[in-house]
């Protein structure tokens, strides 16, 4: 008797993938019953054996008290007080686990506004594909809240360039709807300051996506996420419900499926403004506005960064052994079975040879040494900013200092710096000029000019700062930026 099925892949599988699969298996069953008159049939993506039990048992979620820590506090420290960064993150490696961190009002103060919300709109066109407005998990169509052309004498939507059309959008959101702007770092600058601090901090990417309801109306419908998820209450009041795991830590990439949502909660909560929920990678989990609260505008941010999981060691391993030409030699799959054993034996050598005890340290170092920060520029008057009159009062910063390493190579008389995702090599008589660049947040030529002179002439320093700016490893900035 047929007890259910799987895919037989030799490797991860994405999930819209097994999605696409579950939605065909149900649309064809649901034609057969209809067909037939006979009640609705499903089938597995696997075996009934190989299912957990979705259970929906009640949890408690412990609550800490950020209290006044969390006001002075920068990066993650502003969202995971009272805990140091370094207790959450080795709690959550022991058990991951949600927590809910409450904190006062004035939290998260200027970090977005209803104003601040509007100017992203009005002013700084924030509209599709970072706009989505979304009804029950179903998502309303661009053109449905977009500027048409309505006529003679009418405002025209300018050629090549949509507008959100406001009396569209608000008709949307009156009726229930939740508006939410993808990447909200990219248009509002105390939103990206907090993303910036936390990945110049964690060697990490950050994504925000703000979310705005007044209906107590689900947004998107039950879900889990391929990444942790901090969520910031920024202003009102909104109600949330977590599900649970049904598998744990899942991955975009996977071997198994994880489409079976549970039935029940087993947890509900409300935040405020100021308070923070994370949620761990693989919790089901959505949202609306409580329904005593219905008609009250809440605005929520959810900030993630990217995960670095177990399969990124074996994609850097791989980076590693590719200097090896037996790795990139075919697999003799068809040859004869010692010709089989002796390319495994060299391989598993290989393998081993990597995995020293330092291979975490190494692994660490060269994460960080290719983490890139967000693109920066400066333009000013004079492209090349060495020509303006103000030049020694412009200001130096090493992109991607923060997580810069240089290594000494005495015996090629040279030294190479790593950062912002690039390697380079230098004179070793420049070392002190880099240690001084590096050393220092920003520093204007004039000063830098002062810790290395007497040993650098000015048309030598100004020589190496010209080729550093050329190829984007100093940032020159006008002394008028702010």
């Amino acid at each position: 008797m047929f007890l259910g099925k799987r895919h037989a892949s030799a490797g991860p599988i994405d999930y819209d993938v097994y999605r696409r699969e579950q939605r065909h298996d149900e649309a064809v069953l649901s034609f057969m019953s209809k067909r037939v008159g006979v009640p609705k049939l499903s089938i597995r993506l696997e075996s009934e054996a190989e299912v957990a039990p979705v259970e929906s048992t009640q949890v408690s979620i412990e609550e800490l008290d950020a209290g006044g820590s969390a006001l002075d506090a920068v990066g993650i420290a502003r969202m995971v007080a009272p805990l140091a960064v370094t207790d959450f993150y080795t709690e959550q490696y022991r058990r991951p686990r949600p927590l809910v961190f409450r904190g006062t009002d004035d939290r998260f103060a200027g970090l977005i506004t209803w104003d601040g919300l509007n100017d992203a709109i009005c002013n700084r066109n924030l509209r599709p594909p970072q706009l989505h407005v979304i009804m029950d998990g179903v998502e309303v169509g661009n053109d449905l809240f977009q500027v048409d052309n309505l006529g003679l004498g009418t405002r025209q939507p300018g050629p090549f360039v949509s507008r959100v059309d406001g009396r569209k959008l608000a008709n949307f959101l009156r009726s229930g709807a939740t508006f939410i702007a993808n990447a909200i770092h990219d248009y509002h600058a105390p939103i990206r300051q907090l993303a910036e601090e936390i990945e110049q901090g964690l060697a990490t990417y950050v994504n925000v996506n703000l979310y705005a309801s007044w209906r107590s109306t689900r947004g998107f419908a039950t879900h889990w996420d391929d990444h942790d998820v901090y969520i910031i209450q920024a202003v009102g009041e909104k109600e949330w419900h977590l599900f649970g795991e049904t598998r744990n830590l899942p991955t975009t990439l996977d071997n198994r499926p994880n489409v079976e949502r549970p039935d029940e909660p087993v947890w509900s909560g409300k935040l405020t403004s100021g308070d923070v929920l994370y949620v761990p990678r693989g919790w089901w989990h959505d949202a609306r506005v409580d329904q005593a609260d219905d008609g009250k505008g809440s605005i929520h941010l959810t900030l993630n960064t990217r995960p670095i999981t177990g399969t990124w060691v074996l994609r850097w391993l791989e980076n590693k052994l590719l200097d090896h030409e037996v790795f990139r030699q075919n697999t003799p799959l068809a040859a004869d079975e010692a010709s089989r054993r002796d390319y495994f034996e060299r391989l598993v050598e290989l393998i081993r040879e990597q995995l020293v005890a330092d291979v975490g340290d190494r692994f660490a170092s060269d994460i960080r040494a290719s983490w890139t920060e967000a693109t920066r520029t400066s333009l000013s008057t004079y492209i090349e900013p060495w020509k303006s009159p103000l030049w020694r009062s412009f200001r130096l910063s090493l992109k991607g200092r923060r997580h810069a390493a240089m290594e000494t190579c005495p015996a090629k008389g040279s030294f190479v710096l790593r950062a912002n995702g690039m390697e380079r090599e230098f004179d070793l008589r420049c070392l002190d000029l880099m240690r001084a660049l590096a050393g220092a947040e920003s520093l204007s030529v004039e000063e830098f000019k002062g810790v290395c002179r007497g040993r650098f002439s000015d048309e030598f320093i100004d020589d190496f700062l010209k080729q550093l700016i050329k190829d984007d490893a100093v940032l020159a900035i006008h002394p008028s930026a702010p």
